[in-house]
């Protein structure tokens, strides 16, 4: 009577084991799903920035060509200023010069505006980076101790399969 009684607390023991490793179990499986989520987001946000960045750097390059555009002909007019025969010829040039020189200044300004924004988003991008980072950490992490409990859930089964023979051997079931 002893020994079933012994027998029904070891059962009873592996029962308990059983239903705390699946908990665990399934706590770990929700963390997993919840950081894969995480790093999709993650990932979507970067791709979103990195083609912000590419954008922003494409008009970098057409407004500095432009401004060096602008430049070359701010430099032409100078020259032809020295040049002009008659004061209606330079006062023409002049007016034209002023409104190269003022659009050179907006250029200039967008330059500069781009180049900001472009330290915002790499700044963002290098940080999106660091998360995406962590976050392959701590999924790689949340895998291995999933595995780790599978395996001792396994463990515990087959454990659990061989006290089962031996009480089958034992009272000749």
């Amino acid at each position: 009577m002893e020994s079933i009684r012994a027998l029904a607390d070891e059962v009873e023991k592996f029962g308990e084991h059983v239903e705390s490793l699946k908990r665990k179990i399934d706590e770990l499986f929700k963390k997993l799903e919840e950081k894969e989520r995480a790093l999709e987001e993650v990932k979507s946000r970067l791709l979103k920035v990195e083609q912000e960045v590419l954008e922003v750097l494409r008009k970098l390059k057409e407004k500095e060509h432009e401004l060096s555009e602008l430049r070359h002909k701010i430099a032409r007019h100078r020259k032809l200023l020295t040049e002009a025969d008659s004061p209606r010829e330079y006062e023409v040039l002049s007016e034209q010069r002023r409104k190269l020189v003022e659009r050179a200044e907006r250029v200039s300004k967008e330059i500069e505006e781009l180049r900001q924004k472009y330290r915002e988003l790499t700044f963002e991008e290098n940080r999106l980076l660091e998360e995406e980072e962590k976050l392959e950490r701590e999924l790689r992490n949340l895998k291995r101790d999933y595995q780790f409990y599978l395996r001792e859930l396994e463990r515990l089964m087959e454990s659990l399969k061989g006290r089962i023979c031996q009480v089958q051997e034992r009272f000749s079931l």
